[in-house]
């Protein structure tokens, strides 16, 4: 549970545009078909809506919307997020919205509500321009939720989500990241001085963070980030690749206050990391080493479900996995998100989707639970379910801990 960064930046490009009357229903964490009910039912009069979700609650979406024409049918409803950027034109037609926003959401958002403040409204599909200089946006409007409300901990600390990034100089063919990128290959970050203005902001009331970029390790200014973060007095929590892990980089994270680094180890078969668009990492693993000696807890995720995956080859891979000295991990299968390259053309990596329903699409759910919604041609799901069993058991009988027993990070 953490503030919903979307649209809380969405609120604070509106407001700086001169919308004053803006607020945020946050429906993050809401549970039960009688509490999501009555969350949707307090809905107010406004204007213009502005929704973001994702595959696994937009049918919630649905619901809001419906409510939203019901009590005030003249407003201007749009949709944003991973669920109307992977599937604009589906978003568009299904949800009984007026608009989509494609990619970042701040400026497309603010010209929407601007056209229904001139009469005019734009509906359709809006794409979000990426800002080359990311400084340019305000900071999120936090003072429109209750920040003590939230659970992300720190070593048992209150915790602050925040970015110093967008977007992912990566590509990989699985993640469910990728298609906020808006069709931007490239990374932008923020300078060094704008995010440690935005911690500063904050350091009275929190003194631990959590960086939500995508690869906070791939930032070309890193060492001077840094160094701006170490004069700060934080603790904080990062995510990584596992190449970046260097001595210097592993060093200089310690020395600023960085507690945890979670990885994406995926797979330790070449195969599959060239698969999934990961080959650089291929014989970097041993870089968990370099991470643990200098005193940062490594949590790495696991793809189980991938096309060079077998019986023999998760026994070994894994017996290896727990021989390198991990603190903690996550094991999920490979998961077809709308917008992914996997999604798109399945076929083309030897897969069918066999099971559509997207509120189903969880890496990991209660009870551990993931998804398995891809039959491979080697494999299917039932061998998919056993393999992850398998690889929990191996990597926990080596001394790994599963990231929801982290006495660390939550």
């Amino acid at each position: 549970m953490e503030p919903p960064l979307g649209l809380l930046y969405v609120a604070a490009r509106a407001r700086e545009a001169g919308y004053e009357d803006v607020s945020v229903l946050d429906m993050s964490g809401c549970s039960g078909e009688a509490r999501i009910a009555a969350s949707i039912d307090s809905l107010p009069v406004a204007d213009v809506y502005g929704l973001t979700c994702f595959c696994t609650n937009y049918p919630y979406a649905k619901k809001i919307v419906a409510q939203a024409r019901k009590i005030e049918p003249r407003a201007g409803i749009v949709i944003g997020g991973p669920q109307a950027s992977g599937l604009p034109e589906f978003t568009l037609l299904d949800s009984g919205a007026d608009a989509v926003v494609v990619g970042e959401g701040e400026d497309a958002f603010t010209e929407y509500v601007d056209s229904v403040a001139w009469g005019k409204p734009i509906n359709g599909t809006l794409r979000g321009q990426p800002r080359a200089d990311i400084d340019s946006y305000a900071f999120p409007a936090r003072d429109l939720v209750d920040l003590s409300t939230y659970s992300r901990r720190i070593l048992g600390h209150p915790t602050i989500s925040l970015i110093s990034s967008r977007g992912c100089a990566h590509r990989c063919t699985h993640c469910n990241s990728v298609v906020m990128g808006g069709g931007s290959l490239s990374a932008r970050y923020r300078s060094p001085d704008n995010v440690a203005h935005e911690v500063q902001s904050l350091r009275d009331a929190y003194r631990h963070f959590r960086f939500n970029d995508d690869h906070f390790t791939g930032n070309r200014n890193l060492e001077a980030l840094l160094e701006r973060l170490k004069d700060l007095d934080i603790v904080f929590r990062v995510f990584a690749r596992v190449e970046d892990l260097t001595e210097r980089t592993c060093a200089l994270l310690k020395q600023a206050g960085c507690v945890l680094v979670s990885i994406g180890l995926e797979s330790l078969n070449p195969d599959n990391l060239k698969m999934l668009g990961k080959a650089s990492q291929a014989g970097k693993e041993g870089n968990v080493a370099i991470a643990r000696r200098r005193g940062l807890t490594t949590r790495a995720s696991f793809i189980v479900g991938l096309p060079y995956d077998s019986d023999r080859s998760i026994q070994e891979n894994f017996t290896k996995a727990a021989a390198l000295g991990l603190d903690e991990f996550s094991v999920y299968a490979l998961i077809p998100y709308p917008g992914t390259a996997i999604a798109r053309d399945p076929a083309k990596f030897g897969y069918t989707i066999v099971h559509t329903d997207f509120t189903d699409y969880v890496q990991l759910g209660k009870g551990r639970r993931t998804c398995c919604a891809l039959q491979h041609r080697n494999f299917g799901p039932h061998d998919v379910r056993r393999w992850k069993k398998m690889a929990e058991a191996v990597l926990e009988s080596g001394g790994c801990n599963h990231m929801k027993k982290s006495e660390v990070a939550h």
